[in-house]
């Protein structure tokens, strides 16, 4: 939501003299001596002067080391001899005495050259160390320089300049420190924000768009002569007295989508007007506000559409947006159709960003009161909050809007009581389109792209990132409320968010994504345990460092190998659960964690069951029993099974009707949630009831005689009434 800017102050902003922004001018070294291309956008056929100057200033370096790699095959001799510090075939190949100064990494020396070279000369002996074959890569060991960004763009340091995006310093404690952020990322063309607004100008500041939307369908409110279109761009939203209700003033059309825009996503180092927060990124137009404004249905339709969620008619959009802004909103609480769309886009992984309006309340416009959203409210050059800047309960944090603090009766010194507004892009056109040029506005409407365009920062050095850690980010990165402010007064305590939008802390506070090979292990006791994991850090940034740690709430203290890398090892103890978490550190400081979890199970022991003995067509049960050191849960299993005999999984071997008569063996075992215990045998003698006396054997586990014992007797006893009966025949 934007507040109107007075002539006034315009005319008093061109006195201003703003505060001086200190920053390192430098620019990376090139590997070839060959001036590097433009990248793809940019509107400027020319390299700036700081890129020229640095292109110079690197030429102009002397050389006196060399890093030298040597051929992993075929320099096995010269590897050797330079372990000893015999630099006699190198200085031969390079026609120059050369020194070992020290071993570096892998198969790498540092060689000390015999004099200063210039560049190109220490590179032409490089190359020609490479040509033997025995040198994998050879390279001047070149001095290198803090990257840090100044922008050439006129409205960036003019007057009163792009304040907003200034490091806080002096008078100015209300700036986004962006050239802090702008050290770690410009943005990634593969995150897109929607810019759900008045539409746009093709601006020559801001990049080829993606093809967005008109989502306006009341022809009145559109201006363009038709409803909903493909055509997204910005015919002006200007309205004649009484046209909006009556008693309405007349208002100019205020290129709103045009300035928001400027402030995502202006184009950097092509000297034209001002820079955008995140000059790198892509933005989606979708054009929902026309004279009067806009409905709350186009308005949803728009969101909907914006992170790739179809609607009926409408063409598929293929560019879903990561992030949404949404500077524009009213009065009253959060609608049902607002809070639907809301959930509708967060589930696709859509961040929301809404201004929480402008008529100085402590109370939030919807849709910033919705669930779900980053709700921005506004400070002025001071910090404080702007006096037109709503505050309430939902706010998430402030960014800088322009205008005077609540309680800044002075306001800024040398200004009036208006205070410095935000420079970004507009067009001169008081109805309709006219010249492109820059504009001057104020209000919440102003501040919410600062932290859209910040979280396109940070998505693109970690699109993996959600949209809670993105708000916890935002919120934990906040820098307090200055001392004196209108949101360090006990009324406005828990209105005001966490705090101002601090752009690289957040980028800052942007940690690697963690990975671990085994975020869950089961072992036996007494196996080497590896934990090993890899890290991968924000765009930029290297891995400084890692570190496993094991938890304090373990069962016992474990004896961990190598720490202090991504692959540590210990050995599993008797049982027992066991947390580990890998932190890795990159070069900005910020530190990404994940866990693993090692579970050390003993499977089940099943314990010995004696023989059993069971008459012929008789019932039979048995327990079977085993135990678990872990003290999980055992179910038991058969492996084969009598006909008609059952096991139940708690251990209950049942068999209603024993038959056949003879020997039969039971195979089984028990398990608990992981692993299987050694097979088990339950054997059982089946008898005739007549023959057979089914007397426990004594020293035993109970049951009858063996099969081939019962056998043995039974022809033993035919044998004998044989005889009997041959003696009494005679």
């Amino acid at each position: 939501m934007e507040v109107a800017v007075t002539s006034r102050i315009m005319r008093a902003l061109e006195c201003i003299m703003m505060l001086a922004l200190a920053t390192v001018l430098a620019s990376p070294h090139r590997a070839t001596a060959a001036p590097p291309h433009l990248k793809a956008g940019l509107r400027t056929a020319q390299p700036s002067a700081q890129a020229a100057a640095a292109e110079t200033s690197a030429a102009q370096q002397t050389v006196e080391r060399l890093i030298v790699t040597v051929h992993p095959t075929r320099g096995g001799k010269l590897n050797a001899q330079l372990e000893r510090k015999n630099t006699d075939r190198l200085s031969a190949l390079a026609t120059s005495a050369l020194s070992v100064e020290r071993r570096l990494s892998s198969r790498s020396h540092l060689l000390k050259l015999d004099k200063p070279l210039s560049v190109a000369e220490a590179r032409a002996l490089a190359a020609r160390l490479k040509a033997s074959g025995e040198v994998e890569a050879a390279e001047p060991d070149l001095l290198m320089q803090a990257q840090s960004i100044a922008p050439n763009d006129p409205g960036f340091a003019g007057s009163p300049g792009q304040w907003n995006y200034f490091a806080p310093s002096g008078l100015n404690l209300g700036g986004a420190d962006l050239p802090g952020a702008w050290d770690m990322t410009l943005g990634s063309g593969s995150v897109t924000v929607a810019v759900i607004d008045t539409g746009y100008r093709p601006h020559p500041d801001l990049q080829a768009m993606l093809p967005g939307y008109d989502f306006i369908s009341s022809i009145t409110v559109a201006l363009d002569g038709n409803g909903r279109d493909s055509d997204a761009s910005d015919p002006g939203d200007h309205a004649p007295a009484g046209a909006c209700g009556s008693g309405s003033s007349a208002s100019d059309s205020s290129w709103h989508g045009t300035h928001v825009m400027g402030t995502v996503a202006a184009l950097m180092n092509n000297g034209l007007y001002g820079t955008g927060v995140a000059p790198d990124v892509r933005i989606l137009p979708l054009r929902v506000l026309g004279r009067c404004g806009g409905y709350t249905s186009d308005i949803v339709d728009a969101m909907r559409w914006a992170a790739g969620i179809d609607i009926a008619g409408l063409p598929r959009n293929t560019n879903p947006a990561r992030v949404i802004n949404l500077s524009l909103g009213s009065t009253g609480s959060c609608s049902a159709a607002f809070q639907s769309a809301v959930n509708d886009v967060n589930a696709r992984g859509a961040i929301v960003v809404v201004a929480t309006g402008n008529g100085g309340y402590d109370a939030v416009n919807q849709p910033a009161n919705c669930s779900g959203v980053v709700a921005v409210t506004a400070h002025a050059i001071d910090g404080d909050n702007a006096d037109y800047a709503n505050i309430g309960p939902e706010v998430t944090l402030s960014a800088p809007g322009g205008g005077c603090g609540t309680l800044s009766y002075a306001c800024y010194p040398g200004l009036t009581a208006d205070g410095p507004p935000v420079y970004s892009l507009g067009n001169s056109g008081l109805t309709t389109p006219q010249t492109d040029t820059y504009a001057y506005k104020r209000g919440t409407s102003m501040a919410t792209p600062h932290v859209a365009g910040t979280i396109a920062l940070m998505l693109s050095l970690n699109p993996a990132l959600t949209r809670s850690e993105v708000i916890a980010l935002l919120r934990n990165s906040a820098r307090a409320w200055p001392a004196g402010s209108a949101c360090t007064l006990s009324e406005n305590s828990g209105l005001c968010g966490a705090g101002l939008l601090d752009a690289r802390l957040a980028l800052s506070s942007v940690s690697p994504v963690v990975t671990v090979a085994q975020p869950a292990q089961v072992v036996s006791p007494g196996a080497t345990v590896a934990l090993s994991g890899s890290a991968q850090p924000p765009q930029g940034r290297s891995i400084a460092g890692y570190a496993w740690s094991a938890a304090a709430a373990n069962p016992q203290p474990l004896s961990l190998m190598n720490t202090q890398t991504a692959n540590a090892s210990f050995t599993a103890p008797a049982s027992g659960r066991y947390a580990f978490t890998l932190a890795a550190t990159d070069s900005a400081g910020a530190v990404g964690t994940a866990g693993a979890t090692v579970r050390v199970n003993s499977v089940p022991l099943t314990l010995p069951v004696a023989e059993q003995g069971v008459n012929f067509g008789a019932r039979l049960s048995v327990q079977l029993q085993a135990v678990d050191a872990d003290g999980d849960a055992i179910t038991y299993h058969a492996a084969t099974l009598p006909s008609g005999a059952t096991l139940s999984p708690s251990g209950l071997y049942s068999w209603i009707a024993a038959s056949p008569v003879g020997t039969r063996r039971l195979t089984w075992y028990a398990s608990d949630d992981v692993g299987n215990s050694l097979p088990a045998e339950l054997v059982i003698h089946v008898a005739d009831s007549g023959n057979v006396s089914l007397a426990a054997p004594t020293g035993g586990g109970g049951g009858s005689m063996e099969g081939d014992a019962l056998l043995l007797l039974a022809a033993a006893g035919i044998a004998a009434t044989r005889r009997r009966h041959r003696l009494h025949r005679r």
